[in-house]
């Protein structure tokens, strides 16, 4: 990623005496008055129910994807138990009713109505800009959407390439699985390979995530097991991160990985063959951003290869997939409650580790020494509040609370001198800070800090509209926003409660719209149905892509259905009745 400017930013426009953060407003009732952009009430029951293609916000001088010909591109609770500060315990994951926690509904069954009502906590209105759909042009574009989806084979397609350690491991050891870059998919002889290169991966949280919340989305829309397993494989492939740095016998801080390399392996998952190639990542080429470092007795795959210098780039993404899970939690089969408990723990844990490193992100050197390197990749920025609410998420998970935080609106100084600038914030940095913003939101919304997330959704309002209000005045995005990162954070503001206006939704069906003639493209067939048996051996995209709307994205609108944050006071993405009664 960029940093650089970001950085000369934020110093110079703060005071040697800025501080990372400042006393937080007690969080009680919300006096918001009702202006041009929209009212608000808190404690009101709702109405009812960056980068391009190939970039993933790299480090500074990170190789991520370099020479990826893709980018066309056990337990570990770590916790102390139930009732602890983090709120990672079993159930809808706070103590019991009449607690502050999320999901307390008296009792009531959550998933008793499938997909779950809304459960925000309070009424938050937009008044609206642009031409309203009619019901007919809504039903036209979803039934188009559902026809990508079908068309694709979206999830069937998601499961193949999803891989990490196979569920059919003929020693049971722990199965789970990714979406990855660094990688290529080749088919020799009808035998499928998916053949790590090594430049390894990195910030695999930022494909993963958004696939993982889409899963989610579908098995409470579908009420699909098919989809239900997919989320568990992605749920564990969370956890997986963080269980490869474990050593056996030796009792570390929870440290959290780029990706990890275990051995190659041969796959039946789901009837199909398929081999996994990690041999030239064990270990694979070091670069300036991170190197490979050996764990030869890992608890869960025995002799593993991690990269370290796990960097900041996509915690928000990841945590706000992990909110998003609360979706789905309590609506699950045993096995799949399980999965989601131990994730929450681990990163309750991992959040807990890196607050108490003064917001640095610890890591093994080669010899398997703790340290937090000195790198911006490894520590978060609080001079002027410039990441607060990326510590922000982290400290809701970790202990519930947002201490002495206070990121008011989710927009720091720094970002709003740059907020359209490309010489001082990059694409990477700006969808990074994006995300983070919309975890602090879901965690406030998991936590029941109310007046917290309401301010924070104001200000992630405040973004679509910026955002919005310069393509109407210049004919285009700002050089440091592209199309289909402006479609990733309009979608992904309505399922955590911005209620959508009719100018956002049309130009999220513009963009759809778009993307779909790329990827139903004629040539991408094979692509997609890469294990059909009447495909050709080949060399196959393992991630086919478009600047409209990235692949990863395609499972996200079905959110505006199903999260359990959206805004009944939204303009409809989606004909919902209609997608439910699709299948």
């Amino acid at each position: 990623m960029q940093w650089n400017s970001w950085l000369a930013l934020v110093l110079v426009t703060c005071l040697a005496a800025c501080s990372g953060s400042s006393s937080s407003v007690p969080d009680g009732g919300v006096d918001a008055s009702d202006d041009a952009d929209g009212a608000a009430v808190v404690d009101e029951p709702a109405d009812g129910a960056d980068s391009g293609p190939g970039d993933d916000g790299g480090d500074p001088g990170s190789a991520d994807d370099a020479g990826d010909p893709n980018t066309d591109d056990g337990d570990g609770s770590g916790d102390p138990g139930p009732g602890d500060p983090g709120p990672g315990d079993p159930g809808p994951g706070d103590p019991g009713p009449g607690d502050p926690g999320p999901g307390d509904d008296g009792g009531v069954d959550p998933c008793q109505q499938m997909p779950p009502i809304s459960r925000l906590p309070f009424s938050y209105t937009r008044a609206d800009v642009g031409t309203p759909l009619s019901q007919a042009e809504l039903e036209t574009f979803t039934d188009a959407y559902l026809a990508l989806l079908e068309s694709t084979r979206y999830f069937d397609f998601v499961e193949e390439r999803v891989h990490g350690w196979p569920e059919s491991d003929p020693q049971g050891r722990y199965w789970y699985g990714t979406w990855w870059s660094g990688v290529t998919l080749q088919k020799r002889s009808g035998q499928v390979t998916y053949r790590h290169h090594v430049v390894g991966a990195d910030n695999n949280g930022l494909r993963t995530a958004p696939i993982l919340e889409g899963a989610c989305y579908a098995y409470l829309i579908w009420n699909d097991p098919d989809h239900e397993h997919l989320t568990r494989k992605m749920v564990r492939g969370f956890s997986s991160w963080i269980l490869a740095m474990e050593q056996t016998g030796v009792q570390t801080p929870t440290l959290l990985t780029r990706a990890s390399y275990p051995q190659s392996i041969q796959s039946s998952d789901n009837g199909r063959s398929y081999f996994i190639d990690y041999s030239q990542n064990r270990p694979g080429v070091d670069n300036s951003a991170c190197e490979y470092v050996n764990i030869p007795d890992n608890p869960y795959w025995g002799d593993i290869w991690p990269k370290n210098k796990r960097s900041k780039d996509c915690i928000g993404e990841m945590y706000r997939a992990i909110a998003q899970m609360r979706s789905c939690q309590g609506c699950m089969s045993a096995a799949a409650e399980q999965d989601l408990t131990q994730m929450f723990d681990l990163y309750a844990s991992w959040s807990r580790q890196v607050e108490d490193d003064n917001w640095g992100i610890a890591t093994y050197d080669k010899d398997l020494s703790i340290y937090i390197p000195l790198e911006d990749l490894a520590r978060f920025v609080l001079v002027a509040d410039a990441e607060c609410a990326g510590v922000l998420a982290l400290r809701f998970l970790g202990r519930g609370d947002p201490g002495t935080l206070d990121c008011e609106d989710g927009i720091s100084w720094p970002e709003d001198v740059a907020f359209f600038n490309n010489d001082l914030m990059k694409s990477g940095n700006k969808q990074m800070l994006r995300s983070y913003h919309q975890a602090a939101i879901s965690f406030a919304l998991d936590t029941g800090h109310d007046a917290v997330a309401l301010s924070l959704l104001e200000g992630l309002a405040d973004r679509l509209d910026r955002n919005m209000n310069y393509f109407e005045q210049n004919g285009q995005l700002p050089d440091n926003l592209h199309a289909d990162d402006l479609v990733t954070l309009i979608v992904e503001a309505a399922t955590v409660g911005v209620p959508l206006t009719s100018r956002e939704v049309r130009w999220v069906h513009q963009q759809i719209g778009l993307a779909t003639q790329d990827y139903l493209a004629p040539g991408l067939h094979n692509h997609f149905h890469t294990f059909d048996a009447d495909v050709p051996d080949g060399d196959y995209l393992y991630s086919p892509t478009s600047a409209e709307m990235l692949l990863y994205d395609f499972g996200l609108p079905l959110g505006t259905c199903a999260s359990i944050w959206r805004n009944s006071a939204s303009r409809p993405l989606l004909d919902c009745e209609r997608v439910i009664n699709s299948r």
